[in-house]
């Protein structure tokens, strides 16, 4: 497969200095499978969903330098875990603090940004799928993008047998299909979705893209992917953790994704 060509957004205006940027990739619509089977419930039942609309995906998880522009920018105080490593990913966030990076880069970047689209979280399903490439999007039989066991998940990302108990700097490893970078470990990756276990076992064969959407009350939302700290098979592509919106995790990072507003219908 061969990566589409990139989309860069520039982070800084030329009088803040810096020449901060963003780069994507788009993500074609298509049908895939997402799931698995034999591991968590929650899981399963893997099934196919639609994905009705191009989207695009940053190269790599937001890093400290560019989450930087931000912090300093709207003069919030936000401490990295693992300090003064630019090029590592920006961790110790809450999904709140994500989602503003998110709404505050839509603003910023109005220009770059594809026509109908704003920057925001991922949906678990457009994480899942990107996340994927390089597999059959029919199936769901590797663990990793680059196939199954630990030596396949350490030539994409950083977990525990191998990342020095620290996060790690983007593009280390290699890309997969779609030209992105670190979706196994690292750190997680804050989705849009609010947890629910029970999900995947009410949907159809063809459900149309498929999104959680939190309501107030919901307390928990859904990261992905797995991070320097863990154990390889919670690095899986398809496996799915829960984490409390306002917690902060040395561990715990965001992917910025281009796409329709989800607050629409779809």
């Amino acid at each position: 497969m061969k990566p589409s060509r990139p989309l860069t957004l520039h982070l800084t205006r030329p009088f803040f200095g810096g020449g901060v940027t963003m780069v994507f990739r788009r993500i074609p619509a298509v049908r895939f499978v997402m799931g698995a089977r034999g591991e968590y419930e929650d899981e399963e039942p893997p099934h196919e969903v639609e994905l009705t609309r191009d989207y695009w995906m940053a190269e790599t998880p937001v890093t400290q330098r560019q989450f930087a522009v931000w912090t300093k920018a709207a003069k919030i105080q936000h401490e990295n875990h693992f300090k003064d490593k630019p090029d590592h990913p920006a961790e110790n966030m809450d999904w709140n603090e994500a989602t503003a990076f998110c709404q505050w880069l839509t603003k910023g970047c109005r220009g770059g940004i594809p026509k109908g689209m704003v920057a925001r979280l991922p949906t678990e399903a457009e994480w899942e799928r990107a996340c994927r490439s390089g597999t059959d999007s029919q199936t769901t039989d590797s663990e990793y993008w680059s196939g199954d066991g630990v030596g396949a998940l350490a030539e994409a990302g950083w977990f525990n047998k191998n990342s020095n108990s620290s996060t790690q700097p983007v593009r280390a490893k290699a890309a997969n299909g779609f030209g992105l970078y670190d979706m196994h470990g690292n750190v997680w990756e804050w989705c849009a979705d609010a947890w629910d276990d029970r999900a995947y076992a009410r949907r159809v064969s063809g459900f149309q893209d498929p999104y959680n959407a939190p309501r107030e009350e919901d307390p928990y939302r859904v990261p992905r992917g797995g991070s320097w700290g863990i154990s390889a098979g919670y690095c899986r592509s398809g496996f799915r953790a829960r984490r409390r919106l306002n917690r902060r995790y040395g561990d715990q990072g965001f992917r910025v994704c281009l796409g329709r507003d989800l607050a629409e219908p779809s």
